[in-house]
């Protein structure tokens, strides 16, 4: 290959890759962590994490659950339930990179009679200019949305009028450097602002329902969630009238072929399209396919290659949580028939190869046999 050759082949290579990237990073994935707080009553077990990240969490302080529970269409057994003075839902291996967006949605329900200085959540528990927490509301009635610092990352609104009922509560930020911030009630945007900040460190830890030691949240709060960018107002909409997104599609299989690989996946009347994850590196990084129906077949593929593919499911509100991974190998050819051997190589008129000196023997021979038999041929102009 020459040197204009393999410029083109790395440009093209480059392209692929970055374009492949692209379609992984566009792909949105599910919340990070979500805590529906269905995990038993009258005790309760583990808090589990339903996003499938594994962040599980505990009931800790006399932190339980309760049958009053939020207005959702989906399965909604329990809320969590907090006392204002011990109460949290620990989680202590969820973990948060420095500064990027962001947006938190809970239900929520605190009473007149239960308003104090109180803190619904915190991750980290770290303070300015590092914080990500919110006070849902404070002992002043307002509800208060902080990530990063104070001057750039707060926002606050009136709380006074969803007090004493089931209030649906999103938070939203573009962090670090962004141009918006918002506190969204019962699916409305009613404060934002055109500048936005983040946490200047990772965090590690959160707490639903507390500032440890510190700060407790009186009431309950229900299906809680923390996502890695902005939602839209469409999926917010969607959230806060009892939407949710889909369920971690079943059934996915794998089999391999030639230069493909079928997949197959239990029907989903409730989605709209599916994101299938897929990569030659098992966990990944994968690449993202948009594909819709029951099955797919994933062409162009190396023969005698692993591939590796997770599914999600896509709706109004957003990705819902990935698919335990599969695999699939592709087939590899198998080799060409065996030659059969002769003695010699082949030559012209099926003579195999002989030593220089009696290959031209023979052939004159041949020659000479030729001539005599057409000389006592009869000629056939004889009658």
């Amino acid at each position: 290959m020459g040197k204009t050759g393999e410029n083109l082949f790395t440009s093209v290579l480059c392209s692929a890759i970055v374009l492949a990237a692209s379609a992984a990073a566009q792909a949105q994935a599910g919340p990070k962590g979500y805590w529906k707080g269905d995990d038993g009553n009258p005790t309760p077990g583990a808090a589990v994490d339903s996003s499938g990240n594994g962040n599980n969490g505990t009931y800790t302080g006399g932190a339980t659950t309760s049958t009053t529970k939020a207005p959702v269409t989906f399965a909604n057994a329990t809320s969590m339930q907090f006392n204002g003075t011990s109460a949290y839902v620990d989680v202590p291996t969820f973990s948060w990179p420095t500064g990027g967006a962001v947006t938190v949605a809970f239900w929520n329900n605190v009473t007149t009679a239960q308003v104090q200085n109180s803190i619904a959540f915190t991750v980290g528990s770290t303070e300015v200019p590092s914080r990500f927490q919110a006070h849902a509301p404070w002992g002043d009635k307002r509800i208060y949305w902080d990530y990063g610092n104070i001057a750039e990352g707060r926002v606050d609104a009136d709380y006074t009028n969803y007090l004493d009922k089931w209030t649906h509560v999103v938070m939203v930020s573009e962090g670090n450097s962004g141009t918006f911030k918002a506190i969204y009630l019962d699916g409305v945007e009613v404060a934002s602002a055109t500048v936005s900040d983040g946490p200047d460190v990772a965090l590690n830890g959160l707490a639903i329902g507390a500032w440890p030691g510190s700060t407790f949240h009186p009431g309950l709060i229900d299906d809680f969630r923390i996502y890695d960018y902005v939602l839209t107002p469409t999926q917010i909409a969607a959230l806060a009238a009892g939407s949710t997104e889909p369920a971690a599609p079943a059934g996915l299989s794998a089999t391999g072929g030639m230069n493909q690989v079928d997949l197959t996946w239990t029907p989903d009347p409730s989605v709209t399209s599916f994101n299938l994850l897929w990569s030659t590196t098992s966990n990944g990084p994968y690449s993202t396919i948009s594909v819709t129906g029951s099955s797919y077949t994933h062409t162009g593929l190396l023969n005698g290659t692993i591939y590796y593919y997770r599914l999600a499911g896509v709706n109004a509100v957003g990705t819902g949580p990935n698919s335990p991974q599969v695999s699939a190998t592709t087939l590899t050819p198998p080799p060409p028939p065996p030659r059969t051997q002769k003695l010699g190589s082949r030559h012209m008129c099926g003579f195999s190869s002989v030593g220089s000196g009696e290959g031209w023997g023979l052939l004159a021979l041949a020659i000479a046999a030729a001539l005599a038999f057409y000389r006592t041929r009869p000629s056939a102009n004889l009658r």
